[in-house]
C-alpha cells in the first residue's frame, strides 16, 4: 500500500484535492535517486516514467506527477500538473520492492484521512493503481513502518487497490495477502480496501 512518509509529502500539496522500473537507484529511507551523469531533466523525466508506470497510460498520462521528496519550502515538488484528477508519484526507496502508484481524488482523500489519523469519508468507491507492485509492513496494522519481530514484508505483485464506502464482508473477500486471489489489506480498520492482483510477483527485490 502506501508507505507512510510518501504520503506525507504528497499531500502537502494535494490535501483536499507489468512494468519495470527504469532508472532509478534504491537507497536509503526517504531516498531515490538516478545516476549522477544524468542532467537534472533527465532525472526528472525518469521519476515521471516511474510514476507513471503505476497506471495504465490512459490514466498516467494525463495525472499530476508529485516526486517523493520536499523542496525548500517543505513540500513536495510537482514535477508535471494533470489535468484528469489523478496522482501518481514515484518509487519510495525506504520500502524492499518498486511501489510507485497512482491515486483517484477518493483515494487521496483516503490518505489524507490515514495520514491525520482520522476516519476517511468514503462516500463513494476510489480506485488506485500499483501496477509494479509493493511492499506493507502489516497487513493489520495501517501505521506500521516496519514488520513486527519475526515477521516479513508483505510483499505484493501488481494490483488495483479498491475503496468502498460500506464495510468489507470478510466472509466474502480473504484477509490473506498469500491467498492468491483479492484480499483485504487491515480489515476491519477505516482504512480497509481490497487488494485486486493483476499479475504476478515476479520482481521481488
Amino acid at each position: 500500500m502506501l508507505p507512510m512518509r510518501t504520503l506525507q509529502m504528497a499531500l502537502f500539496a494535494v490535501a483536499g484535492a507489468g512494468m519495470v522500473t527504469v532508472g532509478l537507484a534504491r537507497t536509503g529511507p526517504g531516498e531515490s535517486v538516478l545516476a549522477n551523469h544524468m542532467s537534472p531533466a533527465a532525472i526528472t523525466d525518469e521519476k515521471i516514467a516511474t510514476a507513471m508506470s503505476a497506471a495504465p497510460s490512459s490514466v498516467s498520462a494525463k495525472a499530476t506527477i508529485l516526486d517523493s521528496v520536499m523542496d525548500a519550502a517543505g513540500k513536495p515538488i510537482v514535477l508535471r500538473q494533470g489535468s484528469n484528477g489523478w496522482t501518481c508519484m514515484p518509487d519510495f526507496a525506504a520500502t524492499p520492492r518498486p511501489d510507485p502508484m497512482c491515486l483517484d481524488q477518493v483515494w487521496m482523500g483516503w490518505a489524507e484521512a490515514r495520514m491525520t489519523h482520522t476516519t476517511p469519508n468514503k462516500t463513494a468507491p476510489g480506485l488506485a493503481y500499483m501496477l509494479q507492485g509493493g511492499s506493507d509492513a502489516s497487513n493489520t496494522d495501517p501505521f506500521a513502518t516496519e514488520p513486527a519481530a519475526g515477521d516479513d514484508w508483505v510483499n505484493s505483485g501488481p494490483h488495483i487497490m479498491v475503496l468502498l464506502p460500506d464495510p468489507l464482508d470478510q466472509t466474502v473477500f480473504s484477509t490473506d495477502p498469500n491467498s492468491g486471489g483479492p484480499w483485504i489489506m487491515w480489515p476491519g480498520t477505516p482504512y480497509e480496501h481490497i487488494m485486486m492482483p493483476v499479475g504476478d510477483l515476479t520482481n521481488a527485490g
